[in-house]
């Protein structure tokens, strides 16, 4: 009688544990279908573990980052709808780089998408050099990062294998997956095998978990982070030209607002100036760019002017 007790007991509180954090995070289905994964693997044991020994950190990470993306979140979102990608996948710049976009790797990775020096000339022709590194635009590096997501996944065919290999690679994934003869992702970030490296199992959970917390507010109408989103996406960047050598420092006399913002979202113009030689466009909020066109035309002179508009 005592044995059937504890299987009861057991499965009540292993019932409970599936239900606590299926309510908890009712965003898990949406999110899970977004990465390419079953359903059913928010019940995968070390999952739940994970999800369960992190959750509290993570949401800490997760506001801070969201304090710090302020104008650029909105604006990766954007972009992820213009080019018809999901913008779950903006958690993968979160856990890079957890929206600095001056942020440093001790590898030199840098940006939002932490590129190296390497993709970002090669593989999608950044401009990188002493006065200009276009891996800190966050427009640049957007439009990389996404190309970058899609070039993967037509190799590897879902989203979540494509998140592992924006940590270690395709090759890393596809040798994975040959080792352990399944793409089951609960096979791959177990700890009871060595298929993948434990970074990698660990950073496709802290993507889907960052995800879950994110993206929680859509579908729980008490989550207290609704309010910080909604304030987040009433704003973005967008790109305007302006003329050779100019400086941050002007631009933000002119649009009356804190150079240091300015500077934050064009941390690529290495000495808070536009290279000479050329015209070349800048980030501003997207709420100053009337302003910008109503006041840039008149303080710049005519031949800069011609320079600017036809360049």
């Amino acid at each position: 009688m005592n044995f059937y007790k504890l299987i009861l007991i057991s499965l009540f509180f292993t019932s409970l544990a599936h239900s606590d954090i299926r309510s908890e995070f009712p965003s898990y289905s949406y999110v899970l279908t977004e990465f390419d994964v079953d359903e059913r693997f928010i019940d995968n044991p070390e999952f739940k573990q994970f999800v369960n020994k992190n959750k509290r950190a993570y949401r800490k990470r997760f506001i801070n980052a969201v304090k710090r993306g302020g104008l650029i979140i909105p604006t990766i979102k954007e972009m992820m709808y213009q080019r018809d990608i999901s913008p779950v996948f903006l958690y993968i710049s979160m856990v890079e780089s957890a929206f600095n976009p001056e942020a440093k790797s001790r590898t030199g990775a840098g940006g939002l998408w932490q590129f190296t020096v390497n993709t970002g000339s090669k593989e999608f022709h950044l401009k990188i050099g002493e006065t200009l590194d276009e891996r800190y635009d966050p427009i640049r590096a957007t439009d990389s990062a996404i190309k970058y997501l899609y070039k993967m996944n037509s190799h590897l065919n879902a989203w979540y294998l494509t998140t592992m290999a924006y940590n270690c690679g395709n090759g890393c994934v596809n040798n994975s997956i040959a080792k352990a003869g399944t793409r089951d992702l609960g096979v791959l970030i177990s700890a009871n095998n060595t298929f993948i490296k434990a970074e990698t199992k660990k950073y496709i959970q802290k993507v889907l978990l960052m995800a879950m917390i994110g993206e929680n507010y859509l579908f729980n109408p008490n989550d207290t982070l609704g309010v910080m989103m909604e304030q987040i996406n009433q704003d973005s960047i967008t790109a305007v030209k302006v003329r050779s050598g100019e400086t941050l420092e002007r631009l933000a006399t002119i649009l009356n607002m804190d150079s240091f913002y300015l500077r934050k979202i064009n941390a690529h113009l290495k000495n808070g100036r536009v290279p000479f030689g050329q015209g070349y466009t800048v980030n501003i909020p997207t709420s100053k760019v009337r302003l910008f066109y109503k006041r840039y035309t008149q303080m710049i002179k005519p031949s800069d002017l011609s320079h600017l508009l036809y360049a």
